[in-house]
């Protein structure tokens, strides 16, 4: 039989189950506008059914309804939308960060304006040309150290800019990638950690079967939040644990939170990005190579052979000279042209000694590290590494090497090595371009085991690294190499000139060296400079050819100050043909630099714009599931108002039914 206060607990459910589904309407409203909230919704079901015994069916009998309950606050959301948020979340942070650093590369170059590294180019070689025409005129000397210190000067301030923009480990300025990379990994770290206290926190209000959705849109917007800075994996386990991963390495497990750091192992080598770890070798045998991931998003593990390494061509002499200062032509050494590695020389061997020769080989820019033992031998070694960079001796008039007698102390060789079974060959140990965005680096003969796989696969990290590593040392590399060859060719012409001193030999800028033997031309920007000596005096500046005066004359003679043949011959070189396999000049190498940059920006801008469109409409499609429209709201506020006054009035009738009964009966 049914309780007397029936009715009145059917109508305090009903008003319990329509007051809490006010106050999840209310919430919504609360929360229209905030960052990451997903609109709730109360469950209501109706509570299990008290059976009445009837004349037919006494057992059984029919099913009376007992009333409402709220059995969950549901959040609305879609898991696989949410997911897909989250990866281009990552995409789209990737490419507007690399757009903006490409703009402002852009900006550093200049192009296109009067005042350009092109626009100082066609100043110093007309400076050249002018000087040939009246090489006795002081001003036109002057005017050329101007105009040579101008494009010194502009070429390194765009390098430096570049420079400036990468940053370095020990010293990032504001906004600089690398500051931006230390604040985007401290981010990373702070938000790892957010989110391991969530999940602490959902573990300990979900233990009774509870649903803690205001926790879980916080984690969720934390997840977004870390995805624009690194690309992460989501995952739960069977009890709906939460695990957040960066390319194969953990960032959360549950509570737990792993932190990224950033790794310098070497100053040749680009730091990286790891988790809790020493540096990342990549290798199981770092004796034999090991590997530096750069801007790489290639997922995959190899296998590495190393059959050779590379080494550089050694060579001594085979007589002793002493005194060291002594007169080559003391050893019978004859004045005349020599060459190495297809440059000529000029040799005056009554007024060069053995430490003169190493010496003037020392500063020619031929790649070739001269100097001279306490035996006295001259002793050569190539710079570079590889057969190609064997160094190539010849005598022309005259007699030097013939003399000198080179042995070889070790020869130039290749580098041989196969990844996968795929042979390549290559004249240096740092490898950069069999897999794209990896460095390798041979250090010995045997098998070595590569684990490729990027911790870094996207978000902010993700374009920090691809530009600076990828982009802006693509450019300063190729900025590095036109001013290298500017000055070889111009010092190797302007070593065969005259002064107007009468003298010859000396070079118009300062000869370039490098740190990484491997990459003559880098950094040349460093030491990039005129000789302190044609800026102290113009009057050295080797605008003169000079003339074999006497058939018997093995050296030119200095033949008057009217002579400008040699600045035509230095004027010349801005036509010819240095670079992209002798189809490119310094003009068109340069606009080939300049159209490099513009490309990749404009790449990265499309690409930009491409994950802003999709992002907008997998956020359209969320906000039509999670977001909190307001006139539904206030829709199902008047509903829920109306259906908790109809169980007032229930339960007010109820009481005077029961009223009647009790007091009115007797």
């Amino acid at each position: 039989m049914r309780a007397t206060f029936f009715g009145i607990e059917l109508g305090k459910r009903a008003l319990l189950a329509q007051r809490a589904a006010m106050d999840v309407t209310s919430q919504n409203i609360a929360n229209a506008n905030t960052e990451g909230y997903a609109r709730q919704r109360a469950l209501l079901s109706a509570t299990d059914p008290w059976s009445v015994p009837g004349m037919n069916a006494p057992v059984t009998g029919q099913q009376l309804g007992t009333g409402v309950e709220v059995t969950k606050i549901e959040n609305m959301r879609d898991t696989f939308i949410d997911e897909k948020i989250v990866r281009e979340t990552s995409n789209k942070s990737e490419y507007e960060v690399a757009s903006d650093l490409m703009q402002q590369v852009e900006t550093i170059f200049n192009e296109p304006n009067e005042s350009t590294v092109r626009d100082m180019f066609d100043k110093f070689w007309a400076a050249w040309q002018d000087l040939s025409v009246s090489p006795s005129r002081s001003e036109l000397r002057t005017n050329l150290t101007e105009q040579a210190q101008s494009l010194v000067s502009f070429f390194k301030d765009v390098d430096s800019q570049l420079r400036t923009l990468q940053g370095t480990p020990d010293h990032s300025d504001q906004g600089s990638i690398e500051n931006q990379l230390e604040n985007a990994v401290t981010q990373a770290n702070n938000l790892t950690r957010q989110i391991a206290s969530l999940n602490l926190e959902i573990d300990k209000a979900e233990l009774a079967q509870g649903q803690a959705n205001d926790l879980r849109d916080r984690r969720q917007l934390r997840i977004e939040e870390l995805s624009k800075l690194i690309k992460v994996d989501t995952s739960w386990d069977s009890k709906g644990h939460l695990t957040l991963r960066a390319g194969h390495e953990l960032l959360v497990e549950n509570n737990v939170a792993h932190e990224l750091n950033i790794y310098q192992k070497e100053a040749n080598l680009p730091n990286t990005v790891g988790v809790d770890r020493n540096y990342p070798e990549m290798s199981d045998k770092p004796g034999v190579a090991s590997a530096v991931i750069t801007n790489t998003s290639d997922n995959r593990n190899l296998t590495l052979t190393v059959a050779q390494t590379a080494q550089a061509n050694s060579l001594h002499t085979y007589l002793s000279f002493f005194p060291l200062n002594g007169s080559l032509s003391d050893a019978g050494v004859s004045s005349g042209t020599f060459y190495v590695n297809g440059r000529m020389f000029y040799l005056d061997a009554a007024n060069t000694s053995i430490q003169g020769l190493a010496a003037m080989l020392d500063t020619s820019n031929l790649n070739i590290k001269s100097s001279t033992n306490d035996g006295g031998q001259l002793i050569m070694t190539s710079a570079l590494t590889g057969s190609q960079n064997a160094i190539q001796t010849a005598d022309g008039t005259s007699n030097l090497f013939n003399v000198l007698n080179l042995q070889q102390d070790q020869e130039a060789r290749d580098a041989r090595f196969s990844i996968d079974g795929k042979d390549f060959a290559t004249a240096e140990n740092v490898v950069r371009d069999a897999v794209p965005g990896v460095a390798i680096t041979l250090n010995s003969v045997g098998v070595a085991n590569f684990d490729l796989r990027p911790i870094v696969n996207g978000g902010k990290i993700k374009g920090l690294l691809e530009v600076r590593d990828g982009n802006i040392d693509k450019l300063r590399d190729k900025l590095d190499q036109m001013a290298y060859r500017l000055v070889s060719e111009v010092n190797d012409v302007h070593r065969q000139g005259f002064g107007l001193d009468g003298k010859t030999g000396r070079n118009f800028f300062k000869p370039l060296a490098s740190d990484d033997p491997n990459q003559p031309y880098k950094d040349s920007m460093k030491d990039f400079a005129i000789e302190d000596f044609i800026k102290n005096d113009v009057n050295t500046i080797a605008a003169a050819q000079g003339t074999i005066e006497n058939p018997n004359d093995k050296l030119p003679t200095f033949n008057g100050q009217g002579d400008g043949s040699n600045a035509i011959v230095i004027a010349q070189i801005k036509g010819k043909a240095f670079f992209n396999d002798g189809k490119a000049d310094f003009n068109e190498y340069y606009n080939g630099i300049v159209t490099l940059s513009a490309g990749d920006s404009q790449g990265y801008e499309r690409q930009k714009t491409f994950t802003e469109d999709l992002m907008t409409q997998l956020s359209s499609k969320r906000d039509e599931i999670s977001g909190v429209a307001l006139d539904e709201e206030l829709s199902n506020l008047i509903k829920f108002q109306q259906a908790y006054n109809a169980a007032a009035k229930a339960i007010t009738t109820a009481d005077e039914m029961l009223d009647k009964i009790i007091n009115n009966m007797i």
